[in-house]
Order: structure tokens, then sequence, then C-alpha cells
């Protein structure tokens, strides 16, 4: 695939994606210090910053505001049908509060084009919030985070301090909040500057400090699948088809305990049936499915490509969209692709090529392996560049 200009590769550099999958993923943590306060040039326009907080429509659901030092509450900022007071907003931020700019993937196309690259990468959905502090300013208690972290500082410093997990690897139930560390259980303080890095893994607590200046970092999210969700799904699924799993507990079991040999009994019964009954390949794919669906392709300069499909031959250069999350199933007689919210069906013949013109970053349509003849080859082309799926290249 092509590579967005900011992609996560270009987050973790120079430590390159599979070593921090092998080495530093749901283990470690890890500081990148670059020296390098261009490193995220055209992320965010921090100019834009003031226009992003006063914006009009925006909500309490789309801005917080918080402060270690004190209880904030949504009303304090926060008008009666739920829209930002957002004088009321930059006086709170004077006073030393700070603000989060919640879900940017959905409000600004540069960190949306970088969510998609790293969902495409980790096949997890990915968010993003930005945090901006006043100087000397706490905004959150320590406490970890239910979900994979990557910070990017953009502008100004913060001091970090990390600690000994309490519960590894949270469910996003298992919330933990400190108000007051205790001793001994730090695992390293830090300070990062314009163009640094952390990856915090879930389960971690921290808590950060700006230094003498405003302080302006984002923060990417990877809400990962657990194993966990997988087994539920699993047991749902069959609880679904067998009327055993359906079946009322023992009546009176809140008042007297069931005897242990009833239990156990049952237990292994219903044990015994999820093992023969389970498909995890197809709820695997099922909750594949839903993660695809629900991360809509970008599609920038989606009528340019329109254009080009129509004057396409098969000496035009195209290639597969960047962040590009897709699922190809291959049935008996035909090819389900499914991307972008849809739904496409293929004939069978035509997986290989397929699969090689969403994966590929450059190329010819007849370069496409497979039966198809040359005229073939570009209509599928022509087709997927309709669809929003493959994009044209220069020369």
């Amino acid at each position: 695939m092509i590579e967005f200009p900011l992609s996560i590769a270009h987050i973790l550099n120079p430590v390159a994606l599979d070593t921090f999958i092998s080495r530093y993923y749901e283990r470690e943590q890890l500081v990148i210090d670059r020296g390098r306060p261009s490193h995220y040039d055209g992320l965010i326009a921090v100019d834009a910053l003031d226009d992003m907080i006063c914006a009009p429509a925006s909500t309490s659901e789309d801005i917080l505001v918080v402060d270690d030092f004190r209880d904030i509450d949504r009303e304090d900022y926060a008008r009666a049908d739920g829209t930002i007071d957002c004088v009321r907003v930059q006086q709170l931020f004077d006073e030393g509060a700070t603000i989060i700019l919640r879900r940017m993937h959905d409000r600004l196309a540069s960190v949306a084009r970088l969510c998609r690259g790293a969902e495409q990468k980790f096949g997890c959905a990915f968010q993003a919030n930005l945090y901006f502090s006043p100087p000397n300013a706490q905004g959150l208690t320590t406490h970890h985070d239910t979900h994979d972290v990557f910070v990017l500082q953009i502008l100004g410093s913060k001091r970090w301090h990390t600690y000994q997990p309490v519960v590894p690897l949270p469910l996003p139930g298992q919330r933990y909040y400190w108000k007051t560390p205790p001793e001994g259980q730090q695992i390293s303080s830090f300070t990062l500057h314009p163009g640094d890095l952390f990856y915090c893994p879930r389960g971690i607590p921290h808590n950060a400090r700006a230094t003498e200046g405003a302080s302006l970092h984002i923060s990417l999210g990877a809400r990962v699948c657990t194993w966990a969700e997988l087994l539920l799904e699993v047991v749902a699924d069959v609880a679904l088809r067998d009327p055993a799993f359906r079946a009322s507990l023992p009546l009176g079991y809140a008042a007297n305990a069931i005897a242990p040999e009833v239990l156990e009994k049952a237990m292994q019964d219903l044990m015994g049936r999820l093992q023969r009954q389970a498909r995890p390949d197809l709820v695997l794919g099922l909750m594949a499915d839903r993660l695809i669906i629900d991360r809509p392709v970008l599609i920038p300069e989606q009528g340019r490509m329109i254009q080009a499909a129509a004057s396409l031959t098969t000496d035009s250069r195209v290639g597969g969209r960047p962040g590009l999350m897709y699922r190809i199933s291959v049935q008996r007689k035909k090819v389900t692709l499914i991307c972008n919210a849809r739904q496409i069906t293929f004939p069978r013949f035509a997986a290989s090529s397929l699969e090689f013109a969403l994966r590929t970053d450059s190329y010819l349509p007849t370069d496409l392996p497979g039966p198809l003849t040359e005229t073939a080859k570009v209509v599928l082309i022509r087709r997927l560049m309709r669809e929003g799926l493959v994009v044209a290249l220069p020369g």
C-alpha cells in the first residue's frame, strides 16, 4: 500500500514497526527522544487551535476541560443545550485547566489519515484526542488507560511519570485512578519535547504535567479486540443455537447455594457443548467485518479518480488506496469484498487479481495476476477506482 506522509511507521521511526510489535507492543513502554521538533509537521496547525476550540457546533462531547487540582463540571463551561461556551473554556485554561479536544480522528483530515493507516497495520480501531495544557498544569490524576496510547508531543514540553501496573492489560471496564501514587511503584520519569513519542501500553498508570510553557500533544488510542471478547462472542453464538445455555439457573439459587456436584455437572455439560459447537473462525470473521464496515475509507480527490477511471488504459499507473481496510471472502463461485461500509461481489476467478489490486502500491493493469484478459483487467481496475479503492498515480 502507498503510505500516508505521516504514517504509523513515521510516528515510530527510527524503531521499525516489526521491532515495535515484537518487543514493545502490549509489553513495554517506549520513549523516543528525537530532538527534531518538525517530525510531526503537517499533522496539526497550531495556529488553528483557537478555531477548533471555538467551533460553533462544538459540544461537551467534543471538548472536555479538566484539572487535577480541582473538580470541573461540564456545566461550568457548557450551555444548557450542550454546546460549548468557548469564552468560559479559555478562562478556565487561563486559570490552569487542560482542554481536551476529543474525536480528532473525525474532525481533522490529517489525523484521520494517520488513524486509518494505523488501523490497517494493527487491525483495530484507532481514536485521537488532543490535550492542550497551560504552563505547569496537570489535567488528569494518575490513572491507567484501557487502550494502548501513542503520545505525540506537538508544542511545548511535558514531564511524565509512569508506575507499575495494578491491572495488566485491563479490559474497557477496568479503569483505575490514584490520587496519590504509592511510593516505590514508579517505573520512570521523562520529559517529552516537540517531535518526541511516548508509547504507553494499556494498564500502565501515568501522569503528566506541562513545564514552563503551554503544552500540546495528540494521544492516539488503539482500541484492540481481545481474546476475552472473541470468547464471549463465541459463547453468545452457541447460546443462540443451543437451548441448554438459555435454561434458567435452579430455583432458589440466590438464597441457597447450588450443590457443588450439581454445579460441576452442569458446567461440564455446558463446556462440552461449547467445545463441540464453537465456531471461532466464523465469529472472528464477523468481528472483522464489523470493524471494517465501521471504518469507512477516506477518499480525497475521488471526483478526479472517477474522471481518471473513464480514461484508464493498460498503460495507466495505479495503486491501492492508502489506509484501506478490507476483507476478501472466497466462496465456491464468487468473491466477496467487504470494504468501505459495503459488500461487493466478483467472479471467483478474479480473486488473485482483486487481492493484488488492493494491496500493491504501484502497478499497471496488465500486471494483475490471474486469468483475466487485458480488457477485463482494465474493467476491474476501473470498477475499483469508481468504488474509491484504487487511485491513479503519476506516470
